[in-house]
């Protein structure tokens, strides 16, 4: 797992990490929680319980802003997003997005199915 290591990074190599398509806010998966059938929910859980990447010393975010490297499978990301979509066709939200919608969400998870897709070639 790549910035798990107990020493602060430099905010380059954070950001760089972070811009990963496999890298998630603890915000964005805990609201990605409450969207999915509960073995996803018992998956996502798993990884919210792993350390985060490492943040730099000077970082003023709290835990939310948390960030952590997914090694989902394809299945399990697909289904996310299948469920990420449906909650938006349906207009659903989430404790954490009632006032702003699930901007967002299928880009994100969209995106990583297509990171995964391409590593698998």
């Amino acid at each position: 797992m790549v910035g798990s290591a107990t020493i602060a990074l430099d905010w380059k190599c954070y950001k760089q990490i972070c811009d990963t398509p496999n890298v998630f806010s603890r915000w964005m998966l805990a609201q990605t929680k409450e969207l999915t059938d509960s073995a996803l929910t018992a998956r996502i859980d798993e990884v919210l319980g792993a350390a985060p990447v490492v943040k730099p010393a000077d970082h003023r975010g709290g835990e939310l802003s948390d960030m952590f490297e997914l090694t989902l499978t394809g299945a399990q990301v697909t289904a996310i997003g299948a469920a990420v979509r449906a909650a938006v066709s349906a207009g659903q939200t989430t404790t954490g997005t009632r006032d702003r919608g699930l901007g967002g969400f299928i880009e994100a998870w969209s995106e990583y199915a297509e990171y995964l897709s391409r590593r698998e070639r």
